[in-house]
């Protein structure tokens, strides 16, 4: 799984929660879904046309989904619970998906050092 690929499901997440016009997923069904390795599925079935994940979801990024629910699985098996004292997030499942999606950036890339 490619940063970049990450980082253009964490746009498209951010794009969703500023538009204001993807219903409200609770913190509860984003776990459901993780547990049920369907979080990209639920996303896309949530917010239907305010999120595009087509490339993650079609395999026009290969491999990608099944990657991206064993990593966020693994988040969810090690920190549930915590996500307001880890993360900060309490309210909206959108805020978690996007948090944690961010944290499987941190844990595969550790620090880079960016240049001015």
């Amino acid at each position: 799984m490619k940063v970049s690929d990450l980082t253009l499901l964490i746009l498209q997440i951010n794009a969703a929660i500023d538009s204001g016009e993807c219903p409200a997923i609770s913190i509860g069904e984003v776990r459901a879904a993780i547990e049920d390795r369907s979080l990209l599925k639920s996303l896309q079935d949530k917010c239907g046309r305010k999120i595009d994940l087509s490339l993650h979801l079609s395999g026009g990024i290969t491999g990608f989904e099944e990657a991206y629910e064993d990593a966020i699985g693994r988040i969810y098996d090690a920190y549930a619970g915590d996500e307001r004292r880890k993360w900060g997030v309490q309210n909206q499942g959108l805020c978690l998906a996007l948090a944690w999606t961010n944290e499987i950036i941190q844990q595969s890339v550790g620090d880079v050092e960016v240049k001015p």
